[in-house]
């Protein structure tokens, strides 16, 4: 099998224990290079990693031929121009979520992707795991009526003391941005559009700006609602739940399944079905659906208009945020 040389620009901590591992596992990958602000670090990283190229800079691993495609998870406000800039140099992207800080950068990214005849993905890996997969078959044959309400939060505690760009909001920090756009995914794939309101309320740090906690009630067609939690000043919750006429789901480790089974509760009438699914590596499986895009030129299953949408309905929750009220999307008008 041909496999994809792959090359990572920065070493953050989600490459560390995520996608290094998913590169070395994957059928079609092949960790080549990595490049970091400081060339010592990514030469350590190299040897400590068995990365047969480490490079001096981002842009020397982008000028690299040998480099088929590059992971970026970089700091939320480098992800535009980086990955930009690996685009132009025919490189495809594998973007850290949330791929850019407002649908206009991330039009951007993709404009540049397309001319440059290149992929562009967003890395939100959940929705890679069968779990996932199998929810959404479930959801799809009507096993549960129709969907009205989801519910979902993604949080963790953060320590405050850290000098991580989380806590910077020019950086593109806070709990919105960092978990909060998965609970976003997940319900616009859930309901299978794009929604047509967002109210958000927030708790902001008193010195930073940033959002600590961000709560949305994100308005869909028909009525239907996902009532949406993130928040880094509160204990780990990693759940979603999605509401039927005749029945619900819920899922306790929606988006960190990686290393154990995990089960997918149906409740109908005053029965549970618990389907248990097996361990299974998402970072692996995103990995590999990417590459099998690039090697086959087949479509990938989440292209650019997933990613205009998550990124307007956190447009829409900022919004919401500075104005105290609920923000119409396709608009400027507030209801």
């Amino acid at each position: 099998m041909k496999k994809i040389a792959w090359g990572i620009l920065g070493c953050a901590r989600i490459a560390e224990r995520a996608l290094i591992p998913a590169l070395r596992a994957a059928a079609n990958a092949e960790l080549t290079g990595i490049a970091a602000r400081d060339e010592r670090r990514a030469r350590e990283w190299a040897e400590r990693f068995g990365i047969p190229r480490a490079h001096e800079d981002y842009a020397a691993l982008l000028a690299d031929p040998g480099i088929d495609a590059v992971y970026i998870p970089l700091p939320n406000h480098l992800h535009a121009e980086w990955a930009i800039r690996a685009a132009k140099a025919g490189k495809h992207v594998l973007c850290e979520k949330p791929l850019a800080l407002t649908e206009d950068e991330a039009r951007t990214m993709f404009r540049a992707a397309e001319e440059s005849g290149v992929l562009l993905m967003e890395a939100f890996m959940y929705r890679f795991h069968p779990q996932f997969e199998r929810t959404l078959s479930v959801v799809r044959s009507g096993e549960i009526g129709d969907v009205l309400t989801f519910r979902s939060a993604f949080t963790f505690l953060f320590a405050s003391g850290c000098e991580d760009y989380r806590w910077y909001p020019q950086m593109g920090g806070g709990a919105l941005y960092d978990v909060g756009c998965y609970p976003v995914n997940a319900a616009r794939t859930v309901f299978g559009g794009e929604p047509i309101s967002v109210f958000a309320r927030a708790r902001l740090h008193p010195e930073r700006g940033i959002d600590l906690a961000t709560g949305l009630l994100v308005e869909f067609s028909g009525g239907r609602q996902a009532l949406l939690d993130c928040a880094f000043d509160t204990p780990f919750q990693s759940w979603l739940e999605i509401v039927g006429t005749k029945g619900r789901i819920a899922l306790p480790r929606a988006f960190s399944a990686k290393h154990f089974d995990v089960p997918i509760d149906i409740f109908k009438d005053d029965a549970t079905d618990t389907i248990l699914v097996p361990a299974s590596n998402q970072y692996v499986r995103m990995v590999e659906h990417f590459g099998e895009s690039i090697l086959r030129g087949t479509p990938l299953r989440y292209a650019a208009e997933d990613a205009f949408g998550n990124a307007r309905v956190i447009d829409a929750a900022f919004r919401s945020l500075r104005g105290g009220r609920p923000v119409q999307l396709g608009s400027a008008d507030e209801i």
